[in-house]
């Protein structure tokens, strides 16, 4: 019986499931927002916020990295948390992430989540990787550049003595043409050559096959 487990299983075995909390509270430390399931939100909130307690209380300590180490395998993550992270919520008592609902996904219909740091050390302009742009007006042309432009505009004139150029260059570069009567003759020669061949290699096949019914020399 399963009474007073609150922890959801997501339908995986012990150690799968606690593979999955570890990438996503890797994840979730690097990156500060996270989409992904309901379900897996809910579970990684038990999972992730004692860690951030445990470095907040302990900022110095040499036993409760290790601890933290053990839960999410990523030096660089455990540096992050104790260093950058746990100070800001230095006065917080708890709380220390979010959960938003998001629509089902098309595939399975699954409730979908945002899951982020209630403080964060990047911006939300950053997160959403949706940076302002600021317009530049168009300048306006000075004479000088309008007078380059139409110098820079071809004759129509041009375009034909160009084609013409192309059309002999590819004329001089393409194979000689050769006459029909040419390619027949030279086709009734090569015809000739190889019925000659088939006749001798008979003939040497015959000369061959007999010669295993002459008697040997008496020596």
């Amino acid at each position: 019986m399963r009474h007073r487990k609150k922890k959801g299983r997501l339908g995986r075995r012990t150690s799968w499931r606690k593979a999955t909390l570890k990438s996503l509270a890797n994840d979730l430390f690097t990156y500060q927002r996270i989409e992904t399931t309901m379900a897996k939100a809910k579970a990684l909130r038990g999972y992730a916020e004692p860690l951030i307690t445990l470095a907040k209380k302990n900022p110095g300590s040499v036993t409760a990295r290790r601890r933290a180490f053990r839960k999410l395998c990523d030096k660089s993550v455990v540096k992050s948390l104790f260093e950058e992270l746990a100070p800001l919520y230095r006065d917080v008592p708890g709380g220390y992430t979010r959960i938003m609902a998001l629509g089902n996904r098309k595939g399975d219909g699954a409730q979908m989540a945002i899951m982020e740091l209630t403080k964060r050390t990047v911006s939300d302009v950053e997160l959403l990787g949706a940076e302002k742009k600021k317009k530049e007006k168009p300048k306006k042309r000075t004479a000088e550049k309008k007078e380059e432009a139409k110098k820079a505009v071809k004759k129509p004139g041009k375009k034909a003595e160009e084609k013409k150029e192309e059309e002999a260059e590819k004329k001089a570069h393409a194979a000689p043409e050769v006459d029909f009567d040419e390619k027949e003759k030279r086709a009734i020669v090569d015809i000739e050559r190889e019925k000659a061949k088939t006749e001798q290699k008979k003939i040497t096949k015959k000369g061959g096959f007999f010669r295993r019914f002459q008697r040997k020399s008496m020596g």
